[in-house]
């Protein structure tokens, strides 16, 4: 047979084959739209390659013939794009932010108190934006309660558990040190979050710049300065499962995030345990009103993934649908180091998260500097205002970032190839937008 018909018939072969086992894949995914589209694709490449066989010579030679060619350019040009390179930038220097300021802070003081007086006394920015939102009902308020009152009863009580931990977040340190090298220290600990449950586990130094200079929530003293001399940050990732956050902004998102929440705090209060029983020092950090220290950064800085334009951590292995544990230790680490995974490039070409933003508090634009990182900044106030309203997390950023899809085969070979082409970025932008549509649909709730 003609050389060239075979060749043409390979290119085919394999695209059709690649477009079934996406229609595969969106069928187990329940992904309707990106179904029905990747299987007319297929279709059309089916026929396509039977009409090329009605074409009688020499036409039919030239047809599969282009059709060879046409893989062999595009990979060219797909190697000969540019390398997305671009890493999180620290333009300036960091100063430590007092977590009287963050957000969640603010909104557990209570009104009528001096404290709160105080406080807004002090710092009048906030003053008329905060009165605002203190309008709405708080995320577990009655009126919530009411739209579900199983799921948010359910939520409720994960993150009542988590307020109980906090007694167990430091402790004594034994005398007597295990005397190990750094490097065996690493495995060990990464060995034993996995077996606990994060497959994804990084080690950072503890900058202080990252470190809250005084304490805002949580059993510390309100406004005491926060000492933290450890040298090192475990961080690690749990995944947050695709079909409750599919479900976004409704209430099984809230009952997800506490989940994670509970198995972040469940390891960090044991790993740190641990640690403190080799003889150094550790403490874990739990969500809800316990942390020390600003999660997203000390993560980039471990290895876990970059900051994207919709304001979190986008993880190597779960995009941003994760929840971070940390704990911090004296305990002899080697620290691994940031990543460049072609996020900040790909954020720059899609605007999927800022799109969909129910409070529209994702920024379309470029990135500005912030606190000597020069980033996506998020509009926190209109963000939380909507999660007054929704009374969940929302997480609808979440849901619809091209990099929340599972970690198969086919989404994984997708995330290699835009990692290392600044087309394949491109083209799987608009491939997203194609398949699963501008703004996906939000899905029904598992429970």
């Amino acid at each position: 047979m003609n050389v060239w018909i075979v060749a043409g018939e390979t290119v085919f072969v394999l695209l059709i084959l690649f477009f079934v086992c996406f229609s595969f894949v969106s069928l187990v995914e329940k992904e309707k739209k990106a179904f029905v589209r990747s299987t007319i694709f297929w279709g059309l490449l089916l026929s396509l390659n039977i009409l090329f066989f009605l074409f009688s010579f020499p036409l039919k030679t030239y047809l599969f013939a282009g059709m060879a060619v046409f893989p062999t350019v595009f990979s060219l040009w797909l190697i000969i794009s540019t390398t997305p390179k671009k890493c999180i930038e620290i333009v300036g220097d960091q100063n430590k932010i007092d977590e009287r300021d963050v957000i969640f802070a603010r909104f557990d003081l209570q009104e009528g108190t001096q404290v709160l007086k105080e406080y807004y006394d002090n710092h009048p920015e906030f003053g008329s934006i905060d009165r605002q939102i203190r309008q709405l009902p708080d995320l577990f308020a009655s009126s919530h309660n009411k739209k579900d009152p199983i799921l948010f009863s359910l939520a409720a009580s994960e993150f009542e558990f988590l307020e109980h931990q906090l007694t167990q977040v430091d402790g004594e340190t034994k005398t007597e040190q295990k005397t190990l090298t750094e490097k065996e220290n690493v495995r060990l600990i990464k060995q034993v979050i996995k077996y606990l449950g994060s497959e994804l586990c990084g080690i950072g130094t503890l900058s202080q710049s990252y470190v809250y200079s005084h304490a805002g929530r949580g059993p510390d003293v309100y406004g005491k300065e926060i000492h933290l001399d450890h040298r090192f940050a475990i961080v690690f990732a749990l995944e947050m499962d695709l079909a409750m956050v599919a479900a976004a902004p409704r209430a099984p998102v809230i009952v997800e995030t506490g989940k994670q929440y509970v198995e972040a705090a469940k390891i960090s209060i044991i790993v740190a345990n641990f640690i403190r029983r080799m003889g150094y020092s550790a403490r874990a950090h739990v969500a809800g009103s316990n942390y020390q220290t600003m999660l997203p950064p000390l993560a980039w800085e471990a290895g876990l993934g970059e900051l994207g334009r919709l304001g979190t951590l986008i993880t190597t292995k779960y995009g941003p649908r994760a929840r971070l544990g940390l704990v911090t230790t004296s305990l002899p680490l080697v620290p691994d180091r940031p990543k460049i995974l072609g996020i900040q490039d790909f954020c720059e070409k899609c605007q999927k998260c800022a799109l969909n933003c129910p409070a529209q508090a994702i920024p379309f634009g470029k990135k500005e500097e912030e606190n000597g990182v020069l980033k996506w900044v998020l509009n926190r106030e209109e963000c939380y205002r909507y999660w007054r309203k929704a009374g969940t997390d929302c997480a609808v950023c979440m849901y619809v970032c091209p990099y929340s899809k599972p970690a198969n085969l086919f989404h994984n070979f997708v995330r290699t190839i835009t990692a290392k082409s600044s087309l394949a970025q491109s083209i799987s932008v608009w491939g997203d937008d194609f398949f699963y549509g501008q703004k996906p649909l939000r899905k029904k709730s598992p429970l």
